[in-house]
Parts: structure tokens; sequence; C-alpha cells
């Protein structure tokens, strides 16, 4: 929780910069990202006192859409409060964004492992996964002009932690639906090219990485409660839209 809490206050701080008049001079940027997601195939594990311990193996999902907005911050020297940050400092950036994607796994047969052996179970979930990161951007310009002396072409790699708000809900084959939601720590990369179209204008492609393990605690299970854990392996096509103050 004191992890949690400390990502929450850098955020907010952040935010608070980014929204003061006169601080984000040519250093700032702020963008709309969207592309296609998709989830490995993972494992889910059910237990509980009465319901016992089972495994649902190689759950599938289809690809969903994700959406979001993003805040960044070069550190140049034209940037906020125009601090003269050393030269090496303007191939470093902090970026803090906000997605939204759904994670569902229509009804499938799938292998039930539990202590007296395995059989075929149908089994359906749904998951709606929020995430809010906190990324140290590392960026390369090439092809430099007048108007972008940095370079037009900027291949980057991101890497940080997020917060990954989800919650789960599906139906097991006997008929019993299950619901629950959790707050967990994710690990964030991506790695991609952006281009300057315009000297306050950028469009980026990316291919996005994230990693969770949510535990929902306390679910639902008919009149039982259970605990629920799954691996969250999520892979992302990534396009952004930015403007650069």
């Amino acid at each position: 929780m004191k992890n949690k809490g400390f990502l929450v206050g850098v955020a907010i701080c952040f935010l608070a910069l980014a929204m003061t008049p006169g601080l984000g001079q040519a250093g700032m940027w702020v963008g709309a990202q969207g592309g296609a997601n998709w989830t490995a195939d993972t494992d889910v594990k059910f237990s509980g006192p009465v319901f016992g311990a089972s495994t649902y193996k190689d759950l599938g999902r289809e690809v969903a859409v994700l959406g979001g907005i993003i805040i960044g911050y070069d550190f140049v020297k034209e940037g906020f409060l125009g601090y003269n940050y050393p030269e090496w400092m303007k191939y470093f950036s902090f970026c803090t964004d906000f997605t939204y994607n759904r994670a569902e796994s229509p009804n499938q047969l799938v292998n039930e492992i539990y202590s007296e052996g395995t059989e075929k179970e149908w089994f359906s979930m749904e998951m709606s996964l929020a995430c809010w990161s906190f990324l140290l951007k590392a960026r390369y310009g090439f092809f430099p002009d007048s108007e972008v002396p940095f370079g037009r072409l900027q291949p980057y790699l991101m890497v940080g932690p997020g917060i990954l708000f989800s919650s789960v809900r599906g139906c097991l084959n006997n008929g019993w639906p299950f619901h629950g939601s959790s707050v967990d720590i994710a690990l964030v990369t991506e790695a991609g090219f952006r281009w300057m179209a315009l000297k306050n204008v950028s469009l980026d492609a990316g291919f996005r990485y994230r990693f969770a393990e949510p535990k929902y605690s306390g679910v639902g299970l008919g009149s039982e409660k259970i605990d629920i854990k799954t691996d969250l392996h999520l892979f992302t096509a990534m396009f952004r839209v930015s403007y650069h103050f």
C-alpha cells in the first residue's frame, strides 16, 4: 500500500505542474492514444474453504480496443522553470498516462485441474482493465532541421511501474457466476518511433507490454467466498498523436 500511495503522490505532483500556467513551456506535451490489445493465454486459479482449489488452464482471450491519454515532459533547457539541465538529459523524458481496455474470454471448453484429477469444463470470463502508468523515456533524434533541432525521427524506449485497477466477472460450468475487483502494481514497457510531423505535433507508433498478477479476494461464487489468481501478459500495438507546448 505504501508503494501505491507513493506512485499516486508522484502523479498528482506531476499533473499539478502540468496545469500550472507558465510552467509548461517547450518541454511539455499531451496526447491521445489507442490501439489493439491482446492478452496471452493464461491460467486462472480458484481457491476457497468449501470450493477447494482448482486451476483452469490456458484460458483464451479476444483482441480488444485500448484507449487513453498521456502527459509527458522532455528534460530540455526550454522546459518548465527554465532549468538549465545538463546536455545529456535532452535524451530523456518523463510520462504519465492512463489507458483502458477489456480482456474478454468467451465461453470455451478448457481443462480444469483439481485434487481428484483433470476434466473438461466450460468457462467464461471478462475483465475491465484501467492502468495508470509512470514512465521514464529514453529517446534519440535523427534528421534534425531548423524546425526540429533534436531530430524529426525519434526512436524511443519507455519503462516504469503502473497501478492496475481491474474487475473480473464470469461463470463456471455449473452456472455459478463470480465477480470481484482488485488494485495491483504492474510493469509497463514500450518501444517505438516518434515522428515530428510539425514543430508542435508528433505521431507515435509503438509496441507496449504490461505484466501484472491480480488477486481477487472474497469473490462471490454462489453463497461461497473464494479467491481468484491469474497472470496478465498484455500486448498492445499503440498509436499516439501529441501536441507539444
